[in-house]
């Protein structure tokens, strides 16, 4: 039996001493506590270190720990004709520029030109004020008058980093294939002669293992953020015998010519410094993706909503009816989402190019159902799947001109109608691979081409006018097929690399617009379920379904542990709302709330009694979520192990440090028999008195922040399954 409690338990294994691998002294985890959520000033050297690094000489050695180097050079690199930019930066013209603070960050672009063929190779490189981070993008220009030579193999990050005791370790997740497994932590020790290369795989930038690091090197580190929502490559290496290891990351493939004028950007890289456990390094993520990697509404920063999701194919007037029983009862639904199926003829994925609104479910479209949401203060979500047309829909007869096909040789099926092996059970080995390259679900289905700026301007002013015509709040941007080959087919051999680079530029230029035009639109990132999670992507949206493995409440709170140790802002479904909420409730909620009430799955709602429904019970439910929320913003550390067992316990502590409040999350499976378990806490300061309260039974007592982090809080759950909340209050 196994109870993933890093503590005691006591039940049918009384007394027995579990693994304690997640203790450590008040003194260790109090050495580094930052001021606020600001970066410590070893950590903001580092960063300051990196951020010179950018130009050829460097001009000094690091000053900072022993992760960096005593010189540190350019951190990119790229194969130009048959040179390396190693040996060609030093002799080409180089220029810097740096931009006076605007706010919280601060500008500099150092440029590099190749007088003999005009490459302008042009870094655009950022610091933050009070964070150990640096970002940047490059962008790649033909200044001359003639096609350069073949540019291959860049790597936005090439960069070389110390390991002076023992090896480094890579810290990273699985993406998004619709598994259990989605999100899972994952460590590798890079060991002599060790390697680590990684993929998303098909083309959507967090399908097979999101595209974030964490870098751990004797106490300190740094964690990589990719913003690119394609196919990214990193590559990670601790030759023999060496202090040193490397970390590489850029496109997949690049092997391209630039035509006179043409220029290209890279993915978009962070580098972000820590100093003590990797732990740290998650939480400064978080905090930094808060702060500037947030969407924006109407000037401010966006909270993830609580929402009630239902199927598209349910008729208006049901619709209408569930609005108006949410209203009555004043339920805390801030967006009543409506998903697919509303569209074309027939079945919802033989349908998108052909977005005309089924009359017999909506014979109004869909302004009566926002005008009783906008008059009862709630909002409307709706899902499109714009990207993917199927063969025989307007779309591809029409604008055959703006489709990309993929070769036959190249399809890959998930498909319905028996095409493929969609039905295969998730433990097939086929599954994770042949999910994440999936790229037909119709047969001949093709990808709409954001490359080609004609394209990308209907596509925009077509979902544009739907938001106004519809009164939508919330666009959801589905993406069923994996790019990648569509994107490779497309490119001539000396080309490779544009239609992808041109693609996501197109991408992010489409929402952007809509952003643009819609400033009070939210957008929901809905890849296939969270496998278009990147740095770019989360600055623009966030991803209300992060995977469309649902259903099953160990899996929710496996996704959430994995999840949250990296990106803040997500959702996931609690299932269908009635009685004994709270253990659904508590598996799957993080900065927001997702579920169904009238209805569950992707079928229409069955004839609801309103009457017999538990209004009352549901609202009492999701106002405790409601007054719990905030702290999903705070850090987040984990308690007890990652674990997948059945009879175990999983927990976590959501701390905000500048007011020094928290909250714990236990959560107790359906087979274990321990019914006591032990949980020592994170980053409290030792001398205080906290106020701890059980948020069920409303027990409270005060406690030193010594004895919370040295022995920690003892946790009572006599049910199977069961869960509790408490939360602590520093008294001074």
């Amino acid at each position: 039996m196994r109870l993933g409690v890093s503590g005691l338990a006591t039940g049918a294994l009384s007394g027995t001493s579990l693994t304690d691998n997640f203790y450590c002294s008040a003194g260790e985890r109090a050495s580094l506590r930052p001021a606020g959520p600001l970066a410590v000033d070893a950590e903001m050297t580092m960063a300051e270190d990196w951020a010179r690094s950018f130009g050829w000489p460097s001009g000094t050695g690091s000053r900072s720990g022993p992760l960096l180097p005593e010189i540190v050079k350019p951190p990119f690199s790229f194969i130009y004709g048959d040179s390396f930019s190693g040996d060609l930066l030093p002799t080409w013209k180089s220029e810097t520029n740096a931009f006076d603070w605007d706010g919280s960050k601060r500008v500099t672009e150092v440029s590099y030109r190749d007088h003999h063929t005009g490459l302008l190779v042009r870094a655009q490189v950022v610091r933050f004020r009070g964070f150990s981070a640096v970002e940047w993008v490059l962008h790649f220009k033909n200044t001359g008058r003639t096609k350069t030579p073949i540019l291959r193999d860049v790597q936005a990050l090439d960069a070389v980093l110390r390991t002076p005791q023992g090896d480094p370790v890579i810290h990273y997740a699985r993406g998004a294939t619709c598994s259990i497994n989605d999100f899972m932590p994952l460590s590798r020790v890079l060991g002599p002669r060790g390697t680590l290369e990684l993929q998303p795989g098909g083309g959507r930038s967090s399908s097979l293992f999101l595209p974030f690091f964490n870098l751990e090197s004797n106490g300190e580190g740094a964690v990589l953020a990719i913003g690119w929502s394609g196919e990214w490559s990193t590559f990670f290496h601790h030759p023999n015998e060496s202090p040193e290891f490397r970390a590489r990351a850029g496109m997949a493939l690049t092997h391209l010519a630039l035509q006179p004028g043409e220029e290209i950007r890279t993915p978009r890289i962070l580098m972000l410094f820590w100093q003590g456990k990797p732990e740290r390094g998650q939480n400064l993520l978080r905090r930094f993706l808060l702060a500037h990697h947030r969407p924006q509404v109407g000037g401010k920063p966006v909270q993830v909503p609580i929402t009630n999701h239902n199927w598209g194919g349910t008729p208006a007037s049901d619709h209408l009816e569930n609005v108006r029983q949410i209203a009555a009862h004043d339920l805390p639904v801030e967006y009543y989402w409506i998903d697919a199926e509303w569209f074309g003829k027939g079945q919802w994925w033989k349908s998108p190019g052909n977005w005309a609104v089924k009359k017999d479910l909506y014979p109004e479209g869909f302004k009566p159902i926002s005008d009783l949401l906008h008059a009862s203060g709630r909002k409307l979500l709706l899902w499109f799947e714009p990207e993917r047309v199927c063969q025989g829909t307007p779309w591809y007869t029409e604008h055959r001109e703006w489709l990309l096909e993929v070769p036959k040789g190249k399809k890959v099926y998930r498909g319905f109608d028996g095409k493929g092996d969609w039905d295969v059970p998730m433990s097939d080995p086929r599954w994770v691979p042949d999910e994440s390259a999936r790229n037909q679900i119709q047969e001949n289905d093709m990808l709409f081409n954001l490359a080609l700026p004609e394209a990308r301007e209907f596509l925009t002013n077509f979902i544009s006018a739907r938001i106004d015509e519809f009164g939508l709040d919330c666009f959801r941007n589905d993406a069923n097929i994996a790019p990648l080959e569509f994107w490779r087919a497309a490119d001539a051999p000396d080309r490779q690399g544009i239609t992808e680079i041109r693609w996501i530029e197109g991408f992010y230029a489409f929402w952007d617009e809509l952003r643009r035009r819609h400033p009070d639109l939210i957008i929901d990132d809905c890849a296939s379920g969270g496998r278009r999670i990147d740095l770019e992507t989360i600055g623009r949206s966030t991803a209300l379904s992060r995977t469309d493995f649902v259903g099953d409440m160990l899996a929710n709170q496996c996704h959430s542990f994995g999840l949250l140790r990296w990106v803040p802002m997500n959702t996931t479904s609690a299932g269908t709302l009635g009685t004994d909420n709270e253990y659904k409730i508590r598996s799957s909620m993080t900065t927001g709330l997702s579920f169904g009430l009238f209805a569950s799955g992707d079928r229409p709602q069955a004839p609801t009694h309103y009457s017999a429904f538990p209004f009352a019970e549901v609202k009492r439910s999701i106002d405790r979520y409601r007054a719990i929320q905030r702290f999903f913003y705070g850090d987040f550390y984990p308690l007890t192990e990652y674990t997948q067992a059945n009879d175990a316990w999983m927990a976590y502590q959501l701390d905000l440090p500048e007011s020094g409040e928290g909250l714990v999350v236990v959560l107790k499976r359906p087979m274990s028999e321990y019914v006591r378990a032990i949980f020592a806490l994170h980053e409290l300061k030792a001398g205080s008195g906290y106020e701890v309260t059980n948020l069920d039974s409303g027990e409270q007592s005060v406690v030193k922040g010594t004895e919370l982090m040295n022995t920690g809080i003892e946790v009572k759950l006599p049910n199977r399954p069961d869960s509790t909340l408490i939360s602590y209050r520093r008294r001074d």
